[in-house]
């Protein structure tokens, strides 16, 4: 049944497709984003006037994956059909075997996929807050994989999700890989004979995908059905869920290290850079950063479960008062909880009038930066005198070389 089923999809000619206006190129003239380029085996993705997948993609479903807004889809393949099919599959047991087509132990695997690498965070935590005890995933010979360039990613996925353990305790114990020549265990030998009809159910569960989830999980239909999209604004399933199954896995207090290719991010701002131009605000395609307060305050707010980690807010900001933070709290994105990212007082500036943030981390709460600085330069010695181009201000020892200078 397997290999008539990767027969038939591959004949059938199944294909990605893409949603463009959701792209981050679209989004913002920023955007230099290429992951599904990079990431696609066989480059079936082209970005010459805008994102089309080209006639020979394969379906292996990593674009899915590494595309952080999901603009990316493909039948059979999309995060919500494959967790359908992982909570029925664990209604018959809490041992699951994922494997890749080309491993040894498609016959006894509970669930197949092109390649391991369209695994990410939000399957296995799923897989895991969803009851699975032990979640074994198997790969078949990569050496000879249509799909090389997508290991490595896979590999620093993984090595992601065990940092989690950290916060997530025998999350990582939970996640077993199985070699190619090693045994994957008997249970699933006999499981699979038992369930013959078992690709037929999966067949219909990949219509009915995200509609069965929400019948039997209800801590998680609300993302499901996209009611868990706040302020009108569509996020990725990722975004919507992955955060219901940390707090399902009930994740502690501390902090995970900050990764590039993470699914979330976190921010700080140097309150003495920003210039409350609101770029930030305005780029951000999911609206994690969020303005607030009203005409005597100036206040943004970061919500991390919302963040895509796309860095356009950091390329968007001139004066560069915004980075990533080293350190992600979990729990954090969990909450769903906004943290303050700043919080400035409006003044009006006692010399010139102009309206401007203080910060508090100036000497004279009453001068905007501006005449601030210029106070700055009157306390000096410079004294002026008149040169050929107008008064300049300089110094005593500077102006006793021009004099010298003019003598000869």
């Amino acid at each position: 049944m397997d290999y008539l089923e990767r027969f038939i999809h591959r004949v059938s000619g199944v294909q990605a497709t893409v949603d463009t206006p959701r792209c981050l190129r679209e989004h913002s003239g920023l955007s230099d984003c290429h992951l599904c380029v990079k990431s696609c085996p066989v480059e079936s993705i082209d970005l010459g006037g805008g994102v089309h997948v080209l006639s020979h993609c394969t379906g292996c479903g990593i674009c899915l994956t590494v595309c952080p807004v999901s603009a990316f889809d493909l039948s059979g393949a999309r995060a919500g059909q494959l967790l359908s099919q992982l909570a029925s599959l664990l209604r018959e047991s809490q041992e699951l075997l994922v494997s890749c087509e080309r491993s040894a132990h498609t016959g006894s695997a509970d669930l197949i996929v092109p390649c391991l690498a369209r695994m990410d965070e939000t399957l296995l935590m799923g897989a895991l807050a969803l009851g699975a005890r032990k979640l074994c995933l198997t790969s078949g010979p990569c050496q000879d994989c249509p799909y090389p360039e997508a290991i490595p990613r896979y590999r620093r996925m993984l090595g992601r999700v065990r940092t989690w353990d950290r916060v997530l305790p025998g999350s990582s114990e939970r996640i077993v890989e199985v070699g190619e020549g090693e045994k994957a265990g008997e249970k699933h030998k006999k499981a699979r004979a038992e369930s013959q009809d078992r690709r037929a159910f999966f067949t219909w569960v990949r219509s009915e995908g995200a509609h069965l989830m929400a019948s039997f999980l209800d801590d998680f239909s609300q993302g499901f059905q996209g009611t868990g999209s706040m302020r009108g604004v569509s996020l990725p399933l990722r975004n919507q869920i992955l955060p219901q199954f940390l707090k399902k896995l009930k994740v502690q207090q501390g902090e995970v290290p900050y990764d590039p290719e993470g699914p979330f991010a976190d921010l700080l701002l140097d309150e003495v850079k920003c210039n409350a131009c609101e770029a930030c605000f305005q780029i951000c395609p999911t609206r994690a950063i969020q303005r607030e307060g009203g005409e005597e305050t100036f206040r943004l707010t970061m919500d991390a479960s919302r963040c895509v980690n796309c860095s356009l807010c950091l390329d968007a900001c001139v004066p560069n008062a915004l980075t990533y933070r080293q350190g992600l709290s979990l729990k954090v994105v969990a909450s769903r909880e906004p943290q303050v990212l700043v919080e400035m007082a409006y003044r009006d500036c006692v010399r010139c009038e102009v309206r401007f943030l203080s910060s508090g981390k100036v000497d004279s709460e009453d001068l905007c930066p501006a005449c601030h600085y210029l106070g700055s330069l009157e306390s000096t010695s410079a004294i002026p005198y008149e040169g050929a181009g107008g008064v300049t201000a300089v110094g005593k020892g500077e102006k006793d070389i021009d004099q010298g200078v003019q003598e000869e």
